[in-house]
């Protein structure tokens, strides 16, 4: 069996924000330092005596509001640096998040967070569209205008944070941590392009995004506001368990001894296919949603045909894109496995033996 103590040890670390570097460096947080100590509490610890159960209750969990927003104010902190900079240089840019902090599916209180800078003097436009007409042509290289563009904001960043390690090795964006940040800030320089389907609704979740990919030289097409629309409006029919299920699944996934080939994007899109039904439970039915959770990864491994048709939220790739996401996705399934299995051993103290025991176990399981 396996060792919850551990694991509910090594969730609250990250709830708690230890052992993060750039956190370390310079912990200047809402809270005192001595709330990182045995007095540092949260709801889920209350409901629960036993660490398996601990541990599911928290995994599910979303971080505390006041921790996230220090995400946001720490990237705002970079935007408000880069936006006059930009605009001294010529370069009038707008920003934008995306990602799991913007989700509030994030499972650590130092989570980095994304940052989107759009270069705003041109957008492209897909000319099947039904307004590509409006739209005027500009002399200029796109692709010059984004290296431009790059290039400014490292130069900016450098100056403007020299306490903070700024890394300008990544291809697409640049990586500030540490110094006075209490966030890692991935800086995405990036310009929008106006789909057929945005030139008739105007939302945002129907704009492309193009990334710069500076050592390719190209530009990479994301769909990072419908994967975050859809995500959200699931989560809205399912009673706030979408999130729930796929923060539980990224708590496993880091716990685990194995190493698991699914990115946190990955399990975002699995969790999007799992049904309504299965997914739709009250607060103290949260040990059920462990239960439904097995059921429907055990579909997928079933059914491995349909499995790789699955396409992630935003339609850019399938989810099970690659040989060994198979094996990673019966990885997570083992590790949701044991985790049903010690839920059940707490709560009744005996061994269950069958998985219709577990399921209905869980399924009765009230936790308030």
């Amino acid at each position: 069996m396996a060792n919850y103590t551990q694991k509910l040890a090594n969730m609250r670390s990250r709830r708690m924000g230890l052992g993060n570097a750039a956190l370390s460096a310079n912990f200047r947080e809402a809270v005192a330092l001595d709330s990182i100590t045995e007095e540092f509490s949260e709801a889920y610890e209350k409901r629960a005596k036993t660490d398996a159960i601990k541990y599911a209750l928290g995994a599910m969990q979303a971080l505390d509001a006041k921790y996230t927003a220090i995400s946001f104010q720490e990237g705002d902190r970079v935007k408000n640096q880069l936006g006059p900079c930009l605009q001294s240089v010529g370069i009038s840019a707008t920003f934008e998040y995306q990602g799991s902090v913007p989700l509030d599916i994030h499972i650590r209180r130092a989570s980095d967070i994304d940052l989107l800078v759009f270069h705003d003097r041109f957008v492209t436009v897909d000319h099947t569209g039904p307004r590509a007409q409006t739209y005027f042509t500009l002399p200029l290289s796109v692709l010059d205008e984004m290296l431009k563009l790059r290039s400014q904001c490292e130069s900016i960043l450098t100056q403007k944070f020299p306490a903070v390690t700024v890394d300008t090795s990544g291809a697409k964006s640049i990586s500030l941590s540490g110094g006075s940040l209490q966030r890692k800030i991935d800086v995405v320089p990036s310009h929008w392009h106006d789909t057929a389907a945005y030139q008739v609704s105007k939302e945002k979740h129907d704009r492309e995004v193009k990334v710069l990919d500076r050592h390719e030289r190209t530009l990479i097409t994301n769909r990072p506001f419908l994967h975050m629309r859809r995500i959200e409006e699931k989560d809205g029919r399912t009673n706030g368990c979408t999130k729930k299920v796929i923060r539980l699944l990224k708590n496993l996934k880091r716990d685990s001894s194995k190493d698991i080939k699914l990115s946190s994007y990955d399990i975002a899109a699995l969790v999007w296919h799992f049904s309504d039904q299965a997914l739709n439970k009250p607060y103290y039915l949260e040990l059920s949603l462990v239960a439904e959770t097995q059921s429907c990864l055990q579909f997928m491994l079933n059914n491995l045909g349909y499995a790789r048709t699955l396409d992630v939220p935003d339609m850019s790739r399938k989810i099970l894109d690659a040989d060994g996401k198979i094996l990673a996705l019966q990885q997570l399934k083992a590790e949701v496995d044991e985790l049903a299995m010690n839920l059940v051993l707490e709560l009744k103290s005996i061994y269950p033996d069958n998985q219709d025991f577990i399921r209905k176990s869980l399924a009765e399981a009230q936790v308030f």
